[in-house]
């Protein structure tokens, strides 16, 4: 009974301890909660129809894009500008991917397996699989056994221990690449066809088009530019501003978006730069004049190395071809500043007479031992001739230039061989059967040395550039000042506006997604610290910021105004017109020019432009009479019709409906596919990663 007294005494005190620890409670269960969605929002690359779209699957896609670019150009490298490409045009397939299977899919429409199995490895396969280099047999064409042998390797899992990871992951995913490409590409024909059979033109339709460009007509019109008269003659009010904006609004629709202005501060050798590696070069001048190690003095002082072979005119720089061919034995040339700022001198080492190229065949002899393989070679050396080499197996190696990549030794013996006689050469410790069987007519050549000294920037050089940077963004507190320090030190600054939030790079300057990514989590009026970006340093200050949504009115007042105004003058000049001729008109000063073969259909109008009314009223006006004012895109005008012409081919219903199917399925996909995008509410937040 105490202790229930106690309770009762300090009911409301534990009413408060009690409501504490549930309230602590639920807000840690919805912070944890908020913790994990934010997190989870954050690893999305964007929301295409409401599905997300992770960053794991979107970065595993751009892998797979990378590897088939990668195999496809045999190169292991990608510059910035292909890896941007890659980034921008995996999202367009994700994108497009995520709305057309999502359509398809609620019509009943797919690609199943064995039809993909058929595009991909069936006798006719998808043209995305059989123009690869890569399935192509000797004789050029497609060999479906290509592909067979690569899905065999890649399934084979005692071959798939022996080959490296990356390696074989490589080709896996360029085989799931082109798997995705094929079977995106076969739902969009089968989206595309059901499209063009549900959109047909009728006969009406196609009477009414041939009827729109039936008659064409010759005009003369007589304008009066708008700029003639002076902004101060008319008024626009702020109401009539905000009236057009209201009535326009979904036009002004807008991505966020930024302006950034910078300065850039590029990484390049200084004139003192310049003086060392010309004092250097210069010193070594008489060692290089004088040298029997013409290969090893060479190497020791170019930045490239000695080419111990004979070239023809066309294989040396121009800068070098006059010396080469007029010069002496020994006599060197230079040095001098080139191109790419390199410091450039040459010698003559040797000239001769000799072909420019050979045409070379080689004959294969395989055996397990290098022992059985000199042994067959020297039975059939004792057969072969000229007239019979290709005849029992000799295969054509095609046209060798000096200047070719292609093992030195071959090269050497084949310029030296005579034709249409076989010859036995070691090659990588293997005699193999050789035999050149066309020469060209012996051309001057020349064995030139060259020393190139390319002038790069000093460490002592960056430093300098570096302290610049560093020096003038601390003094650069707001844009403002920036534009300010930068003009008292003669630097450039440079604008760039509405920048979307996933542009790959600023302007023309490698590297610097950064900056942009650093600009829209800052503020207006903000100013960057020293951002590096390959060889340039850049210095940025964000000078505008848009949301998404709508531009604002002050955004696009300027506009409304201008289009106000233009109304009103028309309103003013339009009473010049009145019972003139084009002739007086003209004689007024006033712009006078013609047009010719314009329809209703006619995509321009010649000096006019694309000035939407008169294709509506010429080719319906009255011969040889002035119309009435237009208000045109540049000024007031009239125009007089002075020839119309019929054409005389008579209206062909089923022809028109032909040619108008074709130029509606044209574009008819790629309108389909921008309304869909538009309805998915497609939210790109790539910017988080890229």
């Amino acid at each position: 009974m105490a202790t229930l007294g106690k309770i009762r005494n300090h009911g409301v005190l534990l009413i408060v301890l009690i409501g504490l620890a549930l309230l602590i409670f639920i807000v840690t269960d919805f912070i944890n909660n908020g913790q994990a969605l934010f997190r989870e929002r954050k690893a999305n690359v964007g929301i295409v129809n409401g599905d997300k779209i992770k960053y794991q699957d979107f970065y595993k896609k751009i892998t797979e894009y990378n590897d088939f670019i990668k195999i496809e150009r045999n190169d292991e490298s990608l510059t910035d500008e292909m890896t941007e490409q890659i980034r921008q045009e995996t999202w367009n397939q994700v994108v497009m991917r995520n709305i057309i299977e999502k359509d398809a899919s609620a019509i009943g429409m797919s690609v199943p397996y064995a039809e993909l199995k058929e595009l991909t490895i069936g006798a006719n396969p998808s043209r995305i699989i059989a123009d690869r280099q890569m399935f192509r047999g000797e004789d050029g064409h497609f060999d479906p056994k290509r592909v067979a042998m690569l899905i065999s390797q890649l399934d084979n899992a005692n071959l798939n221990q022996q080959v490296r990871n990356d390696e074989l992951m490589r080709y896996k995913n360029y085989w799931t690449f082109l798997e995705q490409a094929v079977k995106d590409s076969r739902l969009s024909e089968k989206y595309n066809t059901l499209l063009s059979k549900a959109l047909v033109i009728n006969s009406l339709e196609a009477k009414y088009a041939y009827e729109n460009n039936k008659t064409s007509v010759d005009l003369v019109y007589a304008m009066k530019p708008y700029f003639l008269v002076p902004d101060s003659t008319v008024s626009v009010s702020k109401s009539d501003v905000k009236a057009l904006y209201e009535k326009r609004k979904e036009q002004y629709k807008q991505d966020a978006s930024c302006d950034i202005s910078y300065v850039v501060f590029d990484i390049k050798p200084s004139k003192e730069d310049f003086q060392v590696v010309e004092e250097e070069i210069n010193k070594s001048k008489e060692e290089f004049a004088n040298t029997e190690d013409i290969v090893g003095t060479t190497n020791d002082l170019s930045d490239i190395p000695y080419q111990d072979i004979f070239l023809a005119k066309e294989d040396i720089s121009k800068d070098l071809q006059e010396f080469a061919f007029n010069g002496e034995k020994g006599v060197v040339f230079g040095p001098v500043l080139g191109e790419n700022d390199t410091y450039k001198m040459a010698k003559i080492v040797e000239k001769t007479l000799a072909p420019d190229s050979v045409k070379l065949s080689v004959f294969h002899i395989a055996d397990a031992t290098r022992e059985n393989i000199k042994q067959k070679t020297d039975s059939v050396m004792k057969i072969l001739t000229g007239e019979n080499f290709m005849k029992l197996g000799g295969k054509d190696v095609g046209w060798l230039r000096e200047i070719f990549n292609f093992q030195k030794e071959i090269k050497d013996a084949a310029f030296k061989a005579s034709v249409n006689v076989p010859f036995v050469l070691e090659v990588n410790g293997f005699p193999q059967i050789f035999m050149v069987t066309e020469k060209t007519k012996p051309v001057p050549k020349v064995k030139l040395a060259v020393v190139e000294r390319e002038v790069t920037t000093s460490k002592h050089t960056q430093a300098k550039i570096s302290q610049d940077a560093t020096k003038f963004a601390s003094e650069a507190t707001s844009v403002d000042k920036m534009i300010e320090k930068a003009k008292e030190n003669g630097y450039i600054v440079i604008p760039q506006t509405n920048i979307n939030r996933n542009a790959p790079r600023l302007g023309n300057i490698k590297n610097s997604r950064e900056i942009i990514r650093w600009a829209f989590d800052n503020k207006v009026n903000s100013v960057s610290d020293v951002k590096e970006c390959g060889t340039q340093l850049v210095v940025a200050g964000v000078t505008r910021k848009n949301k998404d949504g709508y531009k604002t009115l002050e955004e696009v007042t300027p506009m409304l105004e201008a289009e106000l105004r233009r109304d009103k003058k028309f309103e003013l000049i339009k009473g010049n017109f009145d019972g003139k001729s084009i002739e007086q008109l003209k004689a007024e000063n006033l712009t006078t020019d013609t047009v010719r073969n314009l329809t209703f259909g006619s995509m321009s109008a010649g000096s006019l432009g694309n000035d939407a009314l008169i294709f509506v009223l010429a080719p319906v006006a009255e011969l040889n009479k002035i119309s009435t004012p237009v208000k045109g895109n540049a000024g007031a005008y009239v125009f007089e019709v002075f020839q119309k012409t019929e054409n005389p081919m008579p209206f062909d219903a089923k022809q028109q409906i032909a040619f108008m199917n074709y130029m509606q399925n044209q574009s008819l996909f790629q309108y389909m596919l921008e309304a869909l995008k538009k309805a998915a509410d497609v939210k790109d937040e790539r910017y988080r990663f890229f």
